[in-house]
């Protein structure tokens, strides 16, 4: 496996990008293209949680998936949208252009969102898939279609009640464009297939949105598959001893840990592991 960081650029800002590249394996006699992981990491849109980077990266590279970790934009003196949004069509497309060089099937190009991460997928999911909004917001000029998505505990919908973000002033930090506030009334016919899990006791992100978009998913007649188990706090990435914060039991959860092996077989349903 090969690992580095790449800066890449929109709109005049940069923003990095982590990438887990798999080897070649000589025993299997031919060139295998694989699949492309993107991973957008929580934090709340005020870091990039590493317990849901390179463990992560690392667990579905066992599973035969090149990974890139989107460290997309934070809350600062602008507001996270719309130019989170255009930092992850600029990834797609980067990873579209390195298909030849990391051997990559551009077909199986996963996003992957954790909490606050994932309102950024499932915006792309909405937003980013449909024609007259993609010109809104400056997408068009990406080469940037995708096959399939995973949401983690996403943050779907901001004005739902306690949950976050439980602050308006925080809303508006995160986006002063309401359209990124209800991120499940953009999936649209062109929105991609979904793969959803979250807890039922997540005490941060009210179950309400994944039940959103999931339901929003079904009336579109889309394929969704969704996970809520019954006990786990917010932020459990993978709910093993690899990402429990020192001292913190409340990180292990065996149970809600089975969602990877459950999104590994949904991805092999669905054919992205062919």
């Amino acid at each position: 496996m090969q690992t580095r960081t790449d800066n890449l650029s929109v709109s005049g800002h940069k923003f990095k990008v982590k990438s887990y590249w798999l080897d070649q394996v000589a025993d299997f006699g031919k060139t295998v293209d694989y699949p492309v992981m993107i991973i957008c990491p929580g934090g709340g849109f005020t870091f990039h949680s590493q317990r849901e980077e390179e463990p992560i990266a690392l667990r579905f590279n066992s599973l035969g998936l090149h990974v890139v970790v989107l460290e997309y934009k934070l809350i600062d003196d602008e507001p996270v949208f719309p130019l989170a949004l255009q930092e992850m069509g600029k990834t797609i497309d980067w990873v579209k252009q390195q298909a030849n060089l990391r051997h990559i099937d551009k077909s199986k190009i996963i996003l992957t969102g954790f909490s606050a991460g994932g309102q950024v997928v499932a915006a792309y999911n909405g937003i980013g898939t449909d024609p007259k909004l993609r010109h809104t917001y400056s997408l068009e000029q990406y080469d940037d279609d995708f096959a399939a998505v995973i949401l983690g505990y996403p943050v779907i919908d901001m004005t739902v009640k306690n949950s976050f973000p439980i602050d308006e002033k925080v809303m508006y930090q995160i986006s002063t464009d309401k359209t990124f506030w209800q991120t499940q009334a953009y999936l649209n016919e062109h929105s991609k297939p979904t793969f959803i899990w979250q807890t039922r006791t997540d005490e941060l992100v009210s179950v309400s949105n994944s039940l959103m978009y999931v339901d929003k998913m079904d009336q579109l007649g889309l394929p969704v598959e969704y996970h809520l188990f019954g006990s786990g706090i917010h932020g459990l990435a993978l709910g093993t001893y690899v990402t429990k914060k020192p001292g913190k039991d409340k990180y292990l959860n065996a149970w809600s840990a089975e969602w990877i092996n459950l999104a590994f077989n949904w991805l092999e349903m669905m054919g992205y592991l062919e």
